[in-house]
């Protein structure tokens, strides 16, 4: 007797077939990163510029701010003389102006009025527990130290410099450290306010990364003269 045994037969891609479908995929992605590419890097820059416009509303926004204690006694209560000491002396490591945001409690608010910071240890609920507070200090605020236990997002720092006037435009004073009559560049007015004899302060500030967050790197290693390459710059002024 005679035995038949069916063959089974397993039918697979061919190579031909293998390689018009890879050639369909890649045309496929490359339509698609044609299409998305160019919205994704616009998102990108979209955000960076946010970023950009927040920091320096928080900063135009603190200098023309006088907060309770400190900033009462120090600056007799006058932000342009606040705003003339902080841009002139922005450059020095101990009154470096840092900008960041940290997670401050709604329901304690200190003698500047800021929200005390929150413990980054525990669970928190945003809106409830924390709100996001953007911040503008200097190395020397004795209550930086709590703020970086709490920051949210990076840190940044500015140097600030005084624009004076050259023929029609402006350029950017070659002396740090002074605020000087910007048509005739010479006398320091920067410890008399009063003195000053325009309405307005023209200054050029220049936004840096900080590479650490770490209160002992800023009040120790820091030195804001090796940092050279902003991540960018504004123009600004400052009124009286």
């Amino acid at each position: 007797m005679k035995k038949h045994f069916k063959k089974s037969h397993l039918k697979g891609f061919t190579l031909a077939e293998s390689v018009i479908a890879l050639g369909i995929l890649v045309v496929l992605i490359t339509g698609f990163l044609a299409v998305f590419g160019p919205a994704a890097t616009v998102i990108r820059k979209t955000l960076s510029a946010d970023e950009a416009s927040r920091l320096q509303t928080t900063l135009e926004r603190e200098l023309s701010n006088i907060r309770e204690g400190d900033d009462e006694q120090r600056y007799l209560s006058n932000s342009f003389y606040k705003a003339m000491n902080w841009i002139s002396r922005s450059h020095e490591r101990g009154n470096t102006v840092l900008i960041y945001k940290y997670r401050g409690n709604p329901a304690e608010i200190r003698i500047d009025g800021t929200l005390e910071p929150t413990d980054r240890g525990k669970i928190q609920l945003a809106g409830e527990d924390y709100v996001i507070q953007p911040m503008v200090r200097r190395v020397d605020d004795p209550l930086l130290e709590d703020d970086l236990g709490a920051v949210d997002g990076r840190v940044f720092f500015v140097k600030m410099t005084q624009l004076i006037f050259e023929g029609e435009g402006l350029r950017v004073a070659e002396e740090i450290g002074v605020i000087t009559d910007p048509y005739d560049p010479g006398e320091d007015f920067a410890a008399t306010p009063d003195e000053y004899p325009e309405a307005v302060i023209a200054y050029e500030a220049q936004f840096f990364t900080l590479p650490t967050v770490s209160y002992d790197f800023l009040t120790n290693a820091f030195n804001p003269e090796k940092f050279t390459k902003p991540v960018f710059t504004r123009n600004l002024t400052v009124r009286r």
